[in-house]
């Protein structure tokens, strides 16, 4: 199963190909990409720390050994497709054309060491870098192998651990089932237009006494009357509005009146009814305002699926790296500690020459101290391993509980290309929060035509008619073969008419619509102008990290170096001039500040492994399918506050959507 990185529009560019031992870099030809042409992206889980990749090279692949306890590359995953943003995805064009025309800098493309002030200028400790030195981070061919936590080990990355967790963690699962329920609420809100079958029957057994002659037509009593009726049929609610129904009655009736004749009697009577509403509820898009809002729910619901599972797996690939970070900082506590054991080890055997007592407890302390400290990562190393079995959910861990997990991905050693334009361009086009707020503006938009079409007032037409049968005794199936053969249909028509005073509450609604569309608006405005920041924040952290890591390295050598001539004066060249404790006292704090250093230097790794990751999220495409063709900008840019929409323009999938306009002030 192979993972491929989500390309960027970068130009020029660095492919990098990731494996499990060992990073490599190869620059490939520069090829300048323009808006014009259509970017297209078939991806799916992109967690590495991938570089910046050409839409029109070749896709980067992040080849992935699943560890022998992951069996789940046979599995199809039901996670929903990206959401598209049409029909209002033409207001994206707007900030599309703004980032277009930002001038591209140097710095835009690279990263910023020509510019950056702090390490422009060359050092006293060897120059300009642009490199991570292994032998500096010399952790990094150690922590891929066991350290002995464990009588056996088990390897992860963080690839192949986000690939467990879409598949076996139950809080995955459990988001999955999310777009499942909202898609059953589309089936709710279109069943209301299925045709209904009913059927009723009644029999009615009537022993009154008579007040009235005028009741029987005799000098009767009593009024004894038997009476059966039923009806059969078929109703519907058409999209357009009106109502169909199709109804069979029949029965039999007798009783003691001499009014009734025949007597006994059997009756059937097959109606047709039809109501079209012509003004208010007129018309398909009207009625099916539900299902469209369920529609775009079911959409929202996807999007927000989408945000949770990538925020998911950045924890996952957090967890990965706290790992990985722990292990280091347990090597680098663990040559600590060796080296006070080893100043404590000489102090010991020249105690009896020139070692002071006071010279070994120092040492003494130092090596309790940082035994105690070891002791603390171990821990932290523990911790992160249940933190990763509980985030990827896989009862199969549960085999391995007791194991040592050890990392395979290493952090990059070398900076990428990156473009911050380029990564603005692919956010405004896959962020999950953009493509919500389109929605929304989508889902008020319908109910802005909904509410504009219930000020209008009630104008229905109704049409009727029916045939109708009669037969002697208690034979209503002869009545119902009379009704075809004898006399003519019935028909009528009419219609109703029906308006408010003022109609105050329908236009309270459409008011409010209003107010929430210019809402929606602003609050798509607020999102995209928040994702950009965010993205030129993520692009800006990822380079500067990088910058950091290159001046952690030098404030490392540099105090690698005052160890080693602190620890030459102590072994070879020991003044008897001076203090000899406090000589020791040196030494000990100049191996503690580099551990200090390694340790910041190590945190910085991973910090700047996990900002690919963030930037990614932040683009949206640390979990992409599907992504739409990216259409042309816009010439004519000139509407910069939102158009009232017309009444359900671009509801209807199949209907062309037309761009709103402004609706002249209901009376």
């Amino acid at each position: 199963m192979k993972l491929f990185a989500a390309p960027l529009r970068t130009t020029p560019t660095r492919v990098l190909k990731v494996g499990l031992r060992t990073h490599r870099v190869s620059k490939l030809a520069s090829i300048r990409s323009t808006w014009l042409k259509r970017l297209a992206l078939s991806c799916l889980v992109c967690v590495g720390c991938c570089g910046a990749i050409d839409p029109q090279s070749a896709v980067a692949q992040t080849s992935v050994e699943v560890p022998s306890h992951q069996m789940h590359q046979n599995l199809e995953l039901p996670i929903p497709n990206a959401v598209h943003s049409r029909p209002y995805e033409h207001h994206i064009d707007r900030y599309r054309s703004q980032v277009l025309d930002t001038p591209v800098t140097d710095g835009d493309e690279s990263c910023w060491f020509e510019n950056s002030p702090a390490l422009a200028k060359p050092s006293i400790l060897g120059g300009q870098v642009t490199v991570l030195d292994p032998k500096t981070v010399w952790w990094d061919q150690h922590v891929t192998t066991p350290l002995g936590l464990a009588d056996q080990h088990t390897p992860v990355d963080a690839s192949a651990l986000a690939q467990t967790a879409l598949i076996a963690s139950p809080y995955v699962r459990g988001l999955l089932t999310e777009p499942q329920i909202s898609m059953t609420d589309i089936v709710i809100a279109d069943a209301q237009f299925d045709p209904l079958t009913f059927l009723d029957a009644n029999y009615t057994d009537t022993n009154d006494p008579v007040g009235s002659t005028l009741t029987t037509g005799d000098a009767s009593e009593r009024f004894r009357d038997n009476l059966f009726s039923s009806s059969a049929g078929v109703r519907k609610k058409m999209t357009s509005g009106g109502n169909l129904e199709l109804v069979q009655r029949g029965g039999f009736q007798n009783n003691n009146s001499t009014f009734l004749v025949p007597n006994p009697q059997g009756t059937s009577r097959l109606e047709l009814n039809f109501s079209q509403p012509l003004l208010r509820d007129h018309g398909k898009a009207v009625n099916r305002t539900r299902v469209i809002l369920a529609k775009i729910d079911a959409q929202i619901t996807n999007s927000e699926v989408r945000e949770e599972i990538q925020t998911h797996l950045l924890d996952v690939t957090t967890a990965y790296w706290e790992l990985y970070q722990a292990r280091a900082e347990w090597l680098q506590r663990s040559r600590l500690l060796e080296s006070a054991q080893e100043m404590q080890g000489v102090l010991l055997a020249r105690g009896e020459v020139d070692s002071q007592q006071r010279q070994i407890l120092r040492a003494n302390v130092a090596v309790a101290k940082r035994r105690a400290d070891l002791v603390r990562i171990e821990t932290r190393i523990r911790n992160a391993q249940s933190k990763l079995r509980l985030l990827t959910g896989d009862r199969q861990f549960a085999q391995f509980a007791e194991y040592e997990m050890v990392p395979v991905e290493k952090p990059l050693m070398q900076s990428i290309e990156l473009s911050t334009r380029d990564a603005t361009l692919t956010a405004l086009d896959n962020r999950p929060d953009i493509v919500q707020s389109l929605q929304q503006m989508h889902a008020v938009s319908t109910r802005v035509g909904a509410a504009r079409n219930q000020v209008l007032p009630r104008l229905d037409l109704l049409l009727s008619s029916y045939v109708a049968g009669l037969e002697t005794g208690t034979n209503t199936f002869g009545a119902i073969g009379r009704q075809f053969s004898e006399g003519r249909p019935t028909y009528s028509a009419g219609l109703v008419f029906e308006r408010p005073w003022g109609n105050r509450a329908n236009q309270a609604r459409l008011r409010r619509n209003r107010w929430e569309w210019t809402r929606s608006y602003a609050e798509f405005q607020q999102t995209t102008e928040a994702a950009i920041t965010e993205v030129e924040i993520a692009v800006r952290e990822t380079q500067t990290l990088f910058n950091e890591l290159i001046a952690k390295q030098q404030s490392t050598n540099a105090a690698a170096r005052e160890v080693e001539y602190l620890r030459s004066r102590w072994t070879l060249l020991p003044d008897p001039n001076e203090n000899a404790i406090l000589l020791i006292e040196n030494l000990l704090d100049a191996q503690e500040r580099l551990a200090d250093e390694e340790r910041s230097l190590v945190r910085s790794q991973v910090a700047h492994a996990l900002s690919w990751v963030s930037l990614r999220k932040a683009m949206g495409v640390l979990l992409v399918c599907n992504v739409a063709e990216v259409s042309p900008p816009l010439n004519d840019l000139s509407v910069m506050t939102p158009p009232e929409p017309q009444p359900f323009g671009g509801m209807i999938e199949s209907e062309p959507f037309s761009p709103p306009k402004p609706a002249e002030p209901t009376p």
